[in-house]
């Protein structure tokens, strides 16, 4: 794909190039199907997946040749058309990003920033509009950073925390507020975290979680999170974890708890985890919360939310597996994704369907342009 490639191109030659080959649909001993789905316009692995306006899934930037490294296609965006799960176009943007962060904004545009640009940490952002498949820039960071903890908060405003600065990890924090269109600074952070994993609990608080310390040999996993009120603009200092973790995963369960998952802790690949803890709203402390049927870590965007108390962890392995919170217990999925991928990217479509896309193989850091539609079924019990 050539880097500067524009406008959105809606088209059924595009749409037939770059569709999904399989279209056998393969039943799980869950009840969950799993098929493939459209291919993307390149192989992608550390790129971000939003759900934006008007019924359209974003495949943004990361990095798109063997050893995760950067090209053309790393500047691109696709766009798949939620409801057919067909791509229908392409966007561009303004840099090559490694690596980006990005979060949906309220009126259907795209905040992306930070990341790997020309072999740096960038403090750039921008602002990706779907309808027109092209970016503007956007306000200057107050710092580079890569893999900061980052949240869409109650009111529409973006909460950016921590991450790596290239040379340090980073404790300060800053808010973008989408109709000013600017950056002000917030926090700091009470711990200096990159890797992080920030919740949106259901009173407005944000929870934040582990992380990592990169800059350091060997890699310090955290076991400390801290809560942000956006009332104050400050972050108190929580309960610690039982387990020190970064590249896990979190969530928010149908209770309010936060459900944390996975990771690693300071060894990284040798040190990939299975323990799940579950943040206690009530009493403000982490309990155990058992244990998923395979070690997983680099998660984060791949764990979702299914009906009866159970959560679907898609990525990190060669199969995906369902956690049942109730029993603290994985199960596999019957299903071969054909690779052992991290850093793939899970988005629900509508409420019983999602899709998975990307990631690069471990061991081998070749990204895929595969995806997966996953059909989740009413009422999973």
């Amino acid at each position: 794909m050539r880097h500067g490639f524009g406008l959105i191109v809606f088209s059924l030659l595009l749409t037939a190039c770059m569709a999904g080959g399989g279209s056998a649909v393969e039943q799980t001993g869950s009840g969950v199907r799993i098929e493939t789905g459209p291919r993307l316009g390149a192989p992608r692995a550390t790129h971000q997946m939003v759900a934006a306006g008007e019924g359209r899934l974003l495949a943004i930037g990361g990095c798109v040749r063997s050893g995760c490294e950067a090209g053309p296609a790393s500047a691109t965006v696709d766009v798949i058309d939620a409801q057919s799960m067909e791509m229908v176009g392409s966007g561009s943007l303004l840099v090559q990003r490694i690596q980006p962060s990005a979060a949906a904004l309220p009126d259907g545009r795209v905040l992306v920033f930070g990341g790997w640009v020309d072999g740096r940490v960038s403090a750039t952002t921008e602002i990706f509009d779907p309808a027109t498949g092209k970016s503007r820039a956007g306000p200057a960071m107050a710092v580079p950073r890569n893999a900061p903890a980052f949240v869409r908060l109650a009111d529409g405003r973006i909460l950016i925390a921590g991450g790596y600065d290239g040379s340090d990890v980073r404790s300060d924090a800053e808010i973008f507020d989408p109709t000013t269109g600017r950056l002000t600074a917030t926090g700091p952070l009470a711990t200096a975290r990159s890797g992080a994993t920030a919740t949106l609990l259901t009173d407005g608080r944000v929870l934040m979680v582990g992380g990592g310390r990169p800059d350091r040999a060997p890699t310090r996993a955290l076991a400390s999170a801290e809560i942000f009120d956006p009332t104050t603009g400050r972050f108190s200092s929580a309960e610690q974890l039982a387990q020190g973790r970064y590249k896990h995963g979190a969530l928010r369960l149908a209770n309010g708890d936060v459900l944390i998952v996975g990771g690693s802790d300071a060894r990284d690949y040798d040190g990939k985890l299975r323990s799940v803890e579950r943040f206690d709203v009530a009493t403000g402390r982490f309990v155990p919360a058992g244990n998923l049927a395979d070690p997983r870590f680099k998660i984060a965007d791949g764990l979702l939310l299914l009906p009866g108390n159970k959560v679907l962890v898609a990525a990190g392995d060669t199969a995906p597996e369902i956690f049942d919170v109730a029993t603290g217990t994985g199960a596999r999925l019957d299903y071969d994704l054909g690779g052992q991928w991290n850093y793939m990217t899970l988005v629900r479509v509508d409420a019983h369907t999602a899709l998975l896309a990307g990631g690069y193989r471990e061991g081998r850091i070749e990204p895929t342009n595969q995806s997966w539609i996953i059909h989740l079924p009413k009422g999973l019990t």
